[in-house]
């Protein structure tokens, strides 16, 4: 989790929710992770990403059908290339096919080995369809030509796409699931060799997801992921999740819940705020809390990869 990358005002803002929901009664942890989650990762390309439509001024153009080609490939349990009667390897698989298909995402999983590192990216242009295709091209020609069509070597677990609509203003258009350390040496050689060449036109090259470090010294983004039961005992969660947002999310909520207890308003300093509500004692206050939580943090993202 790469605390560079968060700007004062996030800090700011889930300090505002933390003080917010403790003075309403509320569960600090539940409120400031959906706060983080919900309205600012999510939304944190909208105003930092423009995106071209691959068709003008029409989004999804064959989406629908994909999703429908996919969810059939995946019902039979057959492997791709029993399905479409070629050399891809992997397994088809469809994400939120029970609802609107502009928000269905499409899986191609490569094999079942122990989780490692993920990594994601933001496209200006080639979203849906486009991405899926340059996807499919990049992993299956590696895996091809580099494991004799071995996908249970493959250092990727598998990847999925988001649709242009059901992309559009996430901090991801497509995220990769890896067996390993995103620093791994054959990660690295996939992403130069192989993603990077078919995707470099399509990605944003200039936004910066919160959290995030670099794959490779690319616009690729990456987040480390702890061990399941490391994460349960540090985050006191009862199940460790595997979405990028959804950890930074633990872990701020837990970091604003110990600082809260550690810096305690006085009573007077609550009747000021709600007599005179200044701002030179509310923003001392407030600035405490986020000094404190970034403390906090850090503390919890050592203990995490310790």
């Amino acid at each position: 989790m790469n605390l560079e990358t968060f700007p004062k005002e996030v800090w700011w803002k889930l300090a505002a929710r933390a003080r917010q929901a403790q003075q309403n009664g509320e569960s600090v942890r539940r409120a400031v992770r959906s706060h983080f989650y919900n309205d600012i990762y999510s939304k944190w390309s909208k105003g930092k990403v423009s995106y071209s439509p691959n068709v003008a001024h029409e989004m999804d153009v064959g989406w629908s059908t994909m999703v429908g080609e996919w969810t059939k490939i995946q019902k039979s349990k057959e492997s791709l290339g029993q399905q479409l009667k070629d050399d891809s390897v992997g397994k088809a698989s469809v994400q939120g096919r029970n609802g609107p298909v502009s928000k269905a995402r499409l899986w191609e999983k490569y094999n079942e080995r122990p989780r490692g590192d993920r990594f994601q990216f933001v496209v200006s242009m080639g979203g849906g369809m486009v991405l899926f295709n340059r996807m499919r091209r990049a992993c299956q020609q590696y895996i091809i030509e580099k494991l004799a069509s071995k996908p249970d070597q493959f250092v990727i677990r598998g990847w999925k796409v988001f649709g242009e609509e059901g992309g559009w203003g996430r901090s991801d258009s497509c995220c990769v699931y890896t067996a390993v350390n995103y620093t791994d040496p054959e990660l690295v050689k996939v992403v130069e060799g192989y993603i990077w060449p078919q995707v470099k036109d399509l990605v944003d090259q200039n936004f910066v997801p919160l959290g995030f470090f670099k794959v490779a010294g690319k616009p690729l983004w990456a987040m480390r992921m702890p061990d399941s039961n490391k994460a349960m005992s540090v985050l006191k969660v009862n199940k460790a999740t595997g979405s990028a947002g959804g950890l930074m999310g633990d872990v701020l909520s837990l970091a604003f819940k110990n600082a809260l207890t550690k810096t305690k308003e006085d009573k007077k300093s609550q009747v000021m705020l709600k007599l005179f509500k200044p701002n030179k004692l509310r923003n001392k206050i407030v600035g405490e809390l986020v000094e404190q939580a970034e403390f906090e943090t850090q503390t919890l993202v050592t203990a995490l990869y310790a």
